[in-house]
């Protein structure tokens, strides 16, 4: 018996000392370490899983430095063969994630179609992501997973989701300084583009870039030699860390929205709470040509009508979460641990209006660019392709192509996001709970989540998972909303060209028409102004 200890103990050995000397030698000569990682045995009597990861890994690593596709698809080739038998493993869908972002990367860009061409790997990648961070041995893993999901969602232009996981991230591990710089840009990019309070964002974006530097030899241990010598520039930068938002009087509402950063202000991060209206995203302007009808563009009441159905939302989760409400209702129980009652309902409303929201961005979608088709036949999942069997490759829908061929990327975020939400893809069971509760029936279990019989017409669900897709729904509609606002913003930056005759249409706010905010008040607030251009 101690024999057989002692051998497990010299093959750890081994096998850390190989691990080490393999990834000392990926920046040095990848093409070597391709080479060794080949010569391995997944036959060694001890660690032969092990050895079979670790020469998985490499051939992912050492194959996208050396540009070589072939090493890179035996790599997860690999990983897939381990999943078969250890299913319960998080760090194989990782690297598995890792593995598919590689293979799409050796693609080169030539276009906007590079996101049609490599859709397939990159969303497969984002939900092997997901299923490491949510697997049941998950905790040595979830950090650094929401790291790169973070990645790769900014590279699919998704960057307000790609900061809440980035985020969320550092909640695992705040000494992540991969995070912690992947969150710095997002903000830093936000002001140059001129994306909310430049004070702010660049307060909160130095605070990140202060922890990356006191823990930037995390870099390195995490994301390898090469990732510390290009980020070293911007962890070293000196950056002013100016005053957030106080929020010491703020009520235990507004702390819930700046908590989970679901705010729908300009600014991504730290809004102002001292303001009335502190969820003040708008438009900046519409263009419209000469002879249209007068009237206010229908595409304002549209966003009303989503902006407070998100604010509806996110008020009635809050309230789920923090208050108790009048129960008048007698229910059986059924043995299961189940919740009955308004509670669990209203938990249920919130988080399917926030799904019922994407299909009201396809429909504005649809409005604002003159898509042609049926209204009642518009739906997020199908809005942005050509195409959708199986069968067939992607394509751009033929009205948003001229769009994205002149740079509108917001477009691309949304058609990306809705590839996401489709059977298979990283969130699709936030899609799956709306139709379950819409369609179905959804319980609810505080203890467990074994029904006391099974129902094919019934969902079960544990209270705190339901709680946690709750919020992460909440932070999906405002990400889809912020690129839609961004879409439009672009759309209206590219039409206003020297050649075109403009007449500013001011847009007041409701609240002024309806006296609910004075003159003063109302002017203060007008940073944002409602226009709309005629050609």
């Amino acid at each position: 018996m101690a024999c057989g200890a002692d051998m497990a103990l010299a093959g750890l050995k081994v096998f850390h000392k190989e691990s080490a000397r393999l990834h000392s030698l990926l920046d040095e000569d990848p093409e070597e370490a391709i080479k060794q990682a080949r010569a391995l045995s997944s036959d060694t009597p001890v660690g032969g899983v092990l050895f079979t990861s670790l020469k998985a890994g490499i051939l992912i690593d050492a194959g996208s430095y050396a540009k070589d596709k072939q090493a890179i698809e035996d790599g997860i080739s690999l990983f897939k063969a381990l999943l078969t038998t250890h299913p319960e493993e998080a760090s194989y869908y990782y690297n598995l994630g890792n593995g598919l972002v590689a293979l799409a990367d050796q693609e080169p860009f030539t276009g906007y179609d590079w996101y049609l061409v490599t859709a397939g790997p990159r969303r497969e990648a984002r939900s092997y992501f997901q299923q490491a961070v949510t697997s049941e041995d998950a905790h040595h893993i979830q950090s650094v997973a929401l790291t790169n999901l973070g990645n790769a969602l900014g590279k699919a232009h998704r960057w307000v989701e790609a900061y809440d996981t980035y985020s969320k991230a550092l909640a695992y591990d705040e000494s992540n300084a991969v995070a912690s710089t992947g969150a710095a840009k997002i903000l830093l990019s936000c002001v140059e583009r001129h994306i909310g309070e430049k004070a702010v964002l660049q307060s909160v974006a130095a605070r990140h870039l202060q922890s990356a530097k006191r823990h930037a030899g995390r870099i390195s241990e995490l994301a390898g030699a090469r990732a510390q010598r290009g980020l070293s520039k911007l962890v070293e930068g000196r950056r002013r860390s100016g005053r957030l938002p106080d929020l010491s009087a703020a009520t235990e509402y507004e702390k819930f929205v700046a908590g989970h950063r679901l705010a729908l202000s300009p600014t991504i991060e730290g809004f102002d709470c001292s303001l009335k209206r502190w969820d003040s995203l708008r438009f900046d302007s519409i263009t419209e040509a000469v002879g249209k009808e007068c009237g206010v563009p229908p595409i304002f009441a549209m966003f009303n009508v989503m902006k407070s159905d998100f604010l509806a939302a996110r008020y009635l989760a809050f309230q789920c979460l923090t208050h108790k409400f009048p129960e008048s209702g007698l229910y059986s129980d059924t043995l299961d641990y189940a919740v009955y009652g308004v509670l669990p309902s209203m938990f249920s409303l919130a988080q399917r209006a926030c799904i019922d929201l994407l299909d009201k961005i396809a429909v504005a979608t649809s409005e604002y660019f003159m898509i042609p088709g049926p209204a009642n036949e518009v739906y997020f999942t199908k809005r942005w392709f050509a195409n959708h069997r199986r069968d067939q490759p992607l394509a751009w829908h033929p009205s948003l192509r001229p769009h994205i061929d002149k740079g509108n990327l917001a477009v691309i975020a949304l058609a990306e996001l809705s590839l996401d939400i489709k059977e298979g893809g990283a969130l699709h069971q936030k899609k799956a709970y709306r139709h379950s509760s819409t369609h179905r029936f959804t319980i609810l279990h505080d203890v467990g989540c074994t029904p006391s019989r099974k129902s094919v017409h019934v969902e079960h669900c544990a209270l705190g998972d339901f709680t946690s897709h709750l919020i992460e729904s909440l932070q999906l509609a405002r990400a889809a909303v912020f690129y839609f606002v961004e879409m439009i913003s672009i759309s209206e930056a590219k039409n206003k060209t020297g050649s075109n005759k403009a007449l500013p249409l001011n847009v007041p706010t409701h609240h002024y028409i309806r006296g609910e905010d004075g003159p003063e008040r109302h002017n203060r607030g007008r940073s944002r102004k409602g226009r709309a251009r005629v050609k």
